[in-house]
């Protein structure tokens, strides 16, 4: 008897062992070390991209870009670097050594990476993938993405004319320089306010400088008793001293490049976008997509890279009462138009051509 229960007593062990043996073959264990076992890899796993700046600080420009970069790597897996510089010779060090590190994509932020980046490509050209954004440079080795300005700022014109509704058909803008930099900007401004106002007549000055906000503010006076009600702010930092002029006597401006609206100041209504995180992430996923190219490529509001705040874009601060619901709308539609290519401001005439027709 003790034999007979000792050997039902070992089947009954062997069959409990045999179907639990049954039941771990259903998900097999991961092999040791490897972490990733069971989950499908994603496509930048072992691949290293890195931002090349200036100084990042609190800067929009780049702060974008680099939240956008680490959100990149979050979807695509890849180790993001953010490499900041303090002078040129700095930017050719340290794209010299990314080089070096085997780093597969190295993205210049702004046009002082673009001479280093142009250097270092053509003499390591198959070392890395290499990009700029908001420059050019002859090279076949770097991916240049410029924007399509005068789409925003042919939103802007629309806006501007909407605001001010007939009340003055004079209408300013202090820039930068005069030239070529700033004609696709006052291209389109002017003609987003003419497609609104027929009658319009335009003022522009300029304060040959990226920081001077006293020489903005004393222009922007200047145009204001001349009869402008909307002055558009392009001169770069000097856009605060256009701000302060705007508050002290009551007329309406707009930012550029980030969201320059202020609750604290109504008469700014609104800022062309030039968004540097989109400009990330629509660069990234190109290169992940299968379809990278070094073309050069001009982005705009198709590619939500250049926008107006209010219309393209939400803003934490309040819209102006100047523009209703139905106003936007309009402004809406016009950005919609702009997207299809029902209204193409791709092609656009210099300025000798725009003023001899």
């Amino acid at each position: 008897m003790k034999k007979g229960l000792a050997l039902i007593l070992a089947l009954a062990m062997s069959l409990a062992m045999l179907t639990a043996c049954g039941s771990k073959k259903e998900t097999p264990a991961a092999p040791e070390g490897d972490e990733n076992a069971g989950t499908q890899a994603l496509p930048g796993e072992g691949m290293k991209i890195a931002l090349v700046c200036d100084k990042v600080g609190v800067n929009p420009f780049l702060t974008q870009m680099v939240d956008a970069l680490n959100e990149a790597a979050e979807t695509y897996g890849f180790t993001p670097n953010v490499v900041e510089c303090a002078d040129t010779a700095a930017f050719e060090e340290n794209i010299r050594a990314l080089v070096a590190e085997e780093y597969d994509l190295i993205i210049g932020g702004g046009w002082a990476a673009g001479d280093p980046l142009n250097k270092v490509s053509t003499e390591s050209p198959d070392a890395s993938s290499y990009a700029l954004i908001d420059s050019e440079v002859e090279s076949e080795k770097v991916k240049c993405i410029s924007y399509r300005e005068q789409e925003g700022a042919y939103l802007i014109g629309c806006l501007a004319a909407l605001t001010v509704d007939g009340e003055s058909h004079i209408y300013g803008g202090v820039h930068c320089n005069e030239g070529p930099g700033s004609w696709k900007y006052r291209y389109g401004y002017m003609e987003g306010v003419k497609s609104i106002d027929p009658d319009a007549q335009f003022v522009f000055n300029y304060t040959n400088s990226f920081s001077d906000p006293a020489k903005a503010k004393e222009l922007a006076i200047q145009q204001y008793e001349q009869g402008c009600l909307f002055i558009n702010g392009a001169a770069a930092a000097g856009d605060s001293g256009v701000f302060e002029a705007a508050k002290e006597k009551g007329f309406y401006t707009s930012g550029q490049d980030i969201d320059e609206t202020d609750a604290a100041n109504p008469y700014i209504v609104s800022s062309q976008l030039k968004d540097t995180y989109q400009t990330m992430l629509n660069l990234i996923d190109e290169f992940f997509s299968g379809s990278w190219t070094t073309d050069n490529t001009a982005w705009g509001v198709s590619e939500g890279t250049i926008g107006a705040v209010h219309v393209t874009h939400d803003s934490e601060n309040p819209r102006t009462d100047r523009l209703t619901d139905e106003e936007i709308a309009t402004l809406q539609q016009v950005a919609e138009d702009i997207r299809s290519g029902k209204l193409n401001l791709i092609d656009y005439p210099t300025e000798e051509e725009y003023f001899a027709g």
